[in-house]
């Protein structure tokens, strides 16, 4: 008897797939941080810097921080259809750096949220995303007070 197993797996989202191949995202202010990639001793270093004209403000490589490995990055909206939103009140602007492993499932990735602080980052948050197919990591702002937020796309 031969059994037959059929896996029927979600089409891509083109939106998203566009998304992953964000990396440069242009401040209001006119400066401008960038995501690019080095290889590093046989490891991938992440590199996100930011810059003002051909100035380099502030620059960090990144393999493990945040408790988690990073091999692929790009930018994500922090809240529905924007990638710049002070999502704590605190007059500063925060942006979303979506990060996936490949030895987790897409489900269980993480967005990094940093907060634009005069010529640099500050890391704020890591809240969990499915980088297959969140188009953002909030619907609201609302959503990044709830401690108990959870991205419906991680159903696990």
């Amino acid at each position: 008897m031969l059994l037959s197993l059929s896996v029927l797996a979600a089409d891509p989202d083109p939106y998203v797939e566009a998304l992953m191949k964000k990396r440069f995202l242009k401040l209001p202010d006119g400066k401008e941080v960038l995501i690019s990639y080095y290889p590093s001793n046989e490891e991938t270093k992440i590199r996100i810097f930011m810059r003002e004209k051909s100035k380099v403000l502030w620059d960090k490589s990144f393999i493990d921080a945040y408790d988690e490995l990073w091999h692929q990055a790009h930018f994500i909206p922090v809240v529905k259809d924007k990638f710049l939103e002070d999502l704590n009140d605190d007059g500063l602007p925060e942006i979303g750096i979506a990060n996936w492993n490949g030895g987790k499932a897409p489900c269980a990735s993480s967005a990094i949220i940093f907060t634009i602080k005069e010529d640099s980052l500050q890391f704020l948050k890591k809240q969990e995303i499915n980088t297959e197919f969140s188009r953002h990591v909030y619907p609201t702002k609302h959503e990044f007070k709830n401690e108990k937020y959870k991205d419906p796309l991680c159903r696990y």
